[in-house]
């Protein structure tokens, strides 16, 4: 593991774009979660464990496997161990945009190309950035982010955060994961998250089909909250619509931006 973390970070050291100070809490961060992981073995006989993390982690032994016979997802060593984290998130993201435009601030590392966050597995650091951010005048989101993949280069460790998750969502967040290991495609972060999203979904639909039968009772809750879901985003997609169309109307008046930033502060 240590070798894999210097080989890493000497790759991201050819990108002069990248900040020597995040390479370094990016290795350390990673080097310290994975230190902490035990096996799934491990984990369900530990005590301090509670039971319905316990059952959780057997969940998560039924779908990797349901995700790699089933759904010729790749093979891989991730969620066979665990980690108990000391906080309820495991990294914290940054976002960013224009105030005049949405679009996503961009970062460029190697490996993964062009990504439209950046994350830190410090909140302090996290927030850093986005006050950073905030004085080169874009408009900044910081949240907390419960999952992540190493693409492959890591064993990703089940985390006590996804554990707190609805069985159907932590069914949706393997298989979601388990579609990034399979395939990612440089630089196109969106495509990547929208073909992750959609093999979830299906792939979660299909396990409980094979679980529950075709009424399933987990899925009939699961097509609630989508429904709900799709309510909201109509909703949204609209907003957007509405918002993009003021900037456009608005382009370069200082005055009206001014205004705007006064709404939400």
């Amino acid at each position: 593991m240590a070798k894999k973390l210097i080989a890493l970070f000497v790759l991201l050291l050819t990108n002069t774009g990248c900040e020597i100070g995040y390479l370094l809490q990016a290795s350390d961060g990673q080097y310290k979660l994975l230190s902490k992981k035990v096996s799934f073995s491990k984990a369900l006989s530990d005590p301090r464990i509670d039971d319905e993390t316990k059952r959780k982690i057997k969940l998560v032994q039924k779908v990797k496997i349901f995700a790699e016979k089933q759904m010729s997802l790749s093979k891989t060593k991730n969620y066979e161990s665990f980690v108990m984290l000391d906080e309820k998130y495991v990294t914290w993201a940054v976002t960013a945009s224009p105030k005049d435009k949405l679009a996503p601030y961009v970062w460029h590392f190697p490996i993964v190309g062009n990504v439209p966050y950046k994350g830190f597995f410090k909140k302090s650091s996290a927030l850093e950035e986005g006050e950073s951010l905030r004085k080169q005048n874009l408009d900044v989101l910081v949240r907390g982010v419960a999952a992540y993949s190493t693409l492959g280069w890591f064993s990703d460790p089940l985390l006590s955060s996804q554990t707190r998750e609805d069985d159907y969502d932590i069914v949706d967040t393997i298989i979601h994961e388990s579609t990034h290991a399979t395939l990612y495609i440089k630089s196109n972060a969106d495509f990547n998250e929208r073909l992750a999203t959609f093999v979830g979904e299906r792939g979660a639909r299909l396990f409980y089909e094979m679980e529950e039968g075709l009424d399933s009772p987990t899925l009939r809750k699961a097509q609630d909250i989508r429904a709900d879901a799709k309510v909201f985003n109509d909703f949204i997609q609209k907003e957007i619509k509405d918002l993009e169309d003021f900037y456009k109307a608005n382009q370069g008046n200082s005055l009206i931006l001014d205004l705007r930033k006064k709404e939400f502060e």
